[in-house]
């Protein structure tokens, strides 16, 4: 198992965060290599599941997710089974009048390559990729901040 963690401070209060996050209809925006539909209720419920497809390295994965462990304003964990393993979490933390979002994922990449082969063509990816899509949530996250009158 391969294990990758990205953080990142946004500028908007964690209650503002955490609802941008739950807000699906955002999602293909800070993570434009994937599509997400199916979705059986909210993010921030235990038990929904929704697909999603997704290509990287020029392969493309479908699966299944399951939301399993949900903290309001704190933690979602979701986990997919299909095609490798990988459980990832959001962690929200108040950092002042800002939010510090911590992403980590433990992660098996499906294929038929030895484990120290997959590992070294795509850890590298993997981070670099969550860097982008965490600097792409942190923009629109901000962007939508009510501006007070």
């Amino acid at each position: 198992m391969e294990h990758m963690r990205e953080e990142i401070r946004i500028e908007a209060p964690v209650e503002h965060v955490w609802q941008f996050m739950c807000d699906t209809s955002h999602w293909s925006d800070w993570m434009p290599r994937a599509q997400f539909s199916d979705f059986s209720g909210p993010v921030d419920q235990v038990g929904t599941t929704y697909l999603q497809t997704m290509k990287m390295m020029g392969v493309e994965w479908k699966g299944t997710s399951t939301i399993v462990e949900v903290e309001p304003l704190k933690l979602i964990h979701d986990h997919t089974d299909d095609n490798g393993t990988q459980d990832t979490f959001f962690r929200f933390e108040p950092d002042g009048d800002a939010t510090r979002l911590i992403v980590e994922a433990d992660y098996e990449m499906p294929g038929q390559l030895p484990g120290f082969l997959k590992s070294l063509m795509t850890k590298g990816y993997f981070e670099r990729q969550g860097r982008h899509m965490l600097a792409d949530f942190k923009a629109l996250a901000e962007a939508t901040v009510a501006v007070p009158a």
